[in-house]
């Protein structure tokens, strides 16, 4: 199977980085104080804290990579340039919010280490886990549904997805912008749906690259 064809698999590859950045967090919540943080990063160090950090990165890194893939796709099957740059954008904006949420959630513990002795307080660190959190819940949201809605749009109208999955797409859209409810369900769900049903297709052909040759035989 060419490269091409598993590209779209870098979807739910991102999704599962932030997935599994999520899961192992081992640190302190609810009503959290100095001394709890202090025990805390005194036992288990930061190794923790960080990697989830770069495990959020990783997963926007790959989101982007599937942002650019999607438009590829979209293009191809027939998409308008608007449909298709609506997606680019709120692909790229999904990714971008995610390594957002890693810097946030690593800057507590980075400060610590290169910057200051002082080690994060509770509320330093209620404050960027918080900020974090919501971009990842709420904004990365945001991104995704946009995302959602615009494949959508264009998989009604051609055959870039099954039927189903095209019709499905509509309520995943609206359900994503419930995503703090069942955080991450609805969004990996549906996109890994997609990555797989675009990973099993043959992409289309590139009209332009089939016009530029033509064009260039008749010079």
């Amino acid at each position: 199977m060419r490269l091409e064809r598993l590209a779209p698999l870098t979807g739910p590859l991102g999704l599962a980085a932030i997935i599994a950045a999520l899961a192992s967090d081992t640190l302190p919540g609810g009503d959290v104080t100095d001394a709890d943080l202090a025990t805390y990063t005194q036992t288990h160090g930061y190794g923790t804290w960080l990697l989830m950090g770069v495990g959020f990165g990783v997963g926007g890194v790959l989101l982007l990579v599937f942002a650019a893939v999607l438009a590829t796709r979209l293009e191809r099957a027939g998409a308008g340039p608007v449909a298709t740059r609506i997606a680019q954008v709120a692909g790229t904006a999904w990714g971008t919010l995610a390594l957002a949420a890693g810097a946030c959630w690593s800057a507590a513990p980075m400060a610590h280490l290169f910057l200051s002795p002082r080690p994060p307080t509770a509320a330093v660190y209620n404050l960027f886990g918080g900020l974090s959190y919501g971009i990842l819940v709420l904004f990365c949201a945001l991104a995704a549904a946009t995302l959602a809605a615009a494949v959508t749009a264009v998989a009604l109208r051609t055959s870039l997805l099954p039927r189903w999955l095209a019709v499905v797409g509509v309520p995943a859209t609206l359900l994503m912008l419930a995503n703090p409810l069942l955080p991450m369900a609805v969004i990996t769900l549906w996109f890994t749906a997609v990555a797989i049903c675009l990973a099993l297709r043959e992409p289309a052909k590139d009209p332009v690259t089939g016009a530029a040759i033509m064009a260039g035989a008749v010079a």
